[in-house]
């Protein structure tokens, strides 16, 4: 019997010697491999975690956490490289997209949307009441400047980069012809992957007025657990935005969290590490997935996240593919019509899935041409 979560999965060179020695182990056939949710698939380590949980045990949990969080404040203003007053923290990324719409919708008649994109953009507008036009994502030119819905009033215009779930990132020049072109739009820019590649565009805000940059620590730091998430701005809309917030977003433990992640070396280490061996995994995989790929079964578009988006040109290869998925407890996104999106796990997790992939792409090949010689001989007779 499937569970709720693997039902809803299924409806939606040389520079690399340490990966190769470990990716062919294959995994126990019992266990879920989580490739779905964009997650990190290293864990902070035991001792780590430990140092941490010891720290928690002096915190005062009968009080309620610093109403303006300003040691926080400050210790994210420095990592952004922006002053105090240009930041507004969050409970992780999504409560800051609400947050922002909410307010937005109070002063601009409309939203620009990526498509695809992350879904929760057109939810939260649908939510405020708030109508939105589609920016198309094409697969050769991702952010293709003529394509631009035309902007009549100030809008409200949602980017992502790397775009969630093709992968592609949005190159700063243009983004700055888009803020130079619509002075009189708010643009929010998120980077929830922005620590797998990607030019980020922090250093703008301090240029541009209209801009509104989002950070998390679920991606790139494998935090998604203590939700935790900043915007930074200009000022004047920075204090625009807090005024549709909540108290309290941000609770003692997450601080705390939050605190060490940032100043203490052995996090540091870690997550930069994990960042690096998830980039060298993505790399690898797209690499091999490529050498599977031709114009008759799918392709692999490039990405600069932790995750590939795969884009079949056979759909009855998607689907003997997501059979067999399902079928080992392998559960992977399915974001858009006809594509398949793998999130970057382990490499054991990676030998498996491209193992599945790699003799399915050959069954299915010898079925159709199966097919075809039986047509052909019925055909002579």
């Amino acid at each position: 019997m499937k569970t709720v979560e693997q039902v809803t999965a299924i409806n939606q060179v040389s520079e690399y010697p340490q990966i190769e020695q470990t990716l062919w182990t294959e995994l126990g056939s019992n266990e879920v491999m989580r490739l779905h949710c964009n997650e990190t698939a290293f864990d902070i380590p035991q001792n780590l975690k430990q140092q941490l949980v010891n720290k928690m045990l002096n915190v005062a949990w009968n009080r309620y956490p610093d109403f303006h969080q300003t040691q926080l404040h400050a210790l994210i203003a420095k990592e952004a490289g922006v002053a105090t007053e240009n930041i507004v923290l969050g409970n992780g990324s999504s409560q800051l997209i609400q947050q922002i719409v909410n307010c937005c919708s109070k002063f601009l008649s409309e939203a620009i949307i990526e498509n695809p994109t992350f879904t929760v953009y057109h939810q939260m507008c649908q939510n405020e009441r708030m109508p939105y036009k589609n920016w198309h994502i094409s697969e050769e030119n991702a952010f293709n400047l003529s394509t631009f819905p035309q902007v009549t009033e100030p809008s409200l215009i949602i980017l992502t980069s790397p775009n969630n779930p093709t992968g592609a990132s949005l190159p700063l020049t243009t983004l700055k012809t888009l803020l130079n072109q619509h002075p009189g739009c708010v643009f929010m820019v998120d980077e929830a992957y922005g620590e797998f590649g990607g030019e980020s565009a922090l250093p703008l805000v301090n240029e541009y007025a209209n801009l509104l940059v989002l950070k998390t620590l679920s991606k790139g730091y494998g935090l998604p657990g203590i939700r935790f998430g900043y915007a930074a701005g200009n000022a004047s809309l920075i204090n625009l935005i807090k005024k549709h917030t909540i108290p309290f977003t941000i609770n003692v433990f997450t601080e705390l969290v939050v605190t060490d992640f940032l100043t203490n070396p052995l996090y540091s280490n870690v997550v930069k590490a994990h960042q690096a061996r998830v980039k060298n995994l993505r790399d690898f995989v797209s690499y091999l997935l490529d050498e599977m790929a031709d114009e008759t079964s799918f392709s692999v578009l490039p990405s600069a996240a932790n995750f590939i988006l795969l884009r079949f040109h056979d759909a009855g290869l998607l689907e003997q593919i997501k059979q067999v998925l399902s079928a080992r407890n392998i559960m992977v996104g399915y974001p858009v019509a006809q594509c398949l999106r793998l999130t970057i796990g382990t490499e054991v997790e990676m030998n498996t899935v491209l193992r599945l992939i790699k003799y399915e792409i050959r069954q299915h090949k010898a079925s159709a041409d199966e097919l075809a010689s039986i047509q052909v001989t019925q055909e002579m007779v």
